[in-house]
């Protein structure tokens, strides 16, 4: 698994433990990433996307319903992953 995926999928289970199931219906919604049934996170990029845009859809996902607080539980979710990243390969809306 690589940092993305780590990243992505600790981001949608910190959202889970907010919202419950919703967390997943929004993470789906997002182009590139698949909860599947049996719960695994998966991120498929396309030669057009990068995981930094991925990374900022999940998270402006879950602003746009549930507010700065999603944000925050966004980055708290980063800190827990325990993987190393630079900022710079953040979004924006993650500073």
């Amino acid at each position: 698994m690589d940092k993305l995926d780590v990243i992505i999928e600790s981001i949608v289970r910190h959202q889970e433990n907010v919202v419950g199931p919703l967390a997943i219906e929004q993470a789906n919604e997002v182009d590139g990433v698949l909860v599947t049934d049996d719960g695994k996170v998966r991120v498929t990029l396309k030669k057009t996307s990068s995981p930094k845009k991925v990374l900022e859809s999940l998270v402006k996902r879950y602003e746009m319903l549930f507010g700065q607080a999603s944000v925050e539980v966004c980055k708290d979710a980063i800190k827990e992953a325990g993987v190393k990243i630079d900022a710079k390969e953040l979004p924006e809306i993650l500073s």
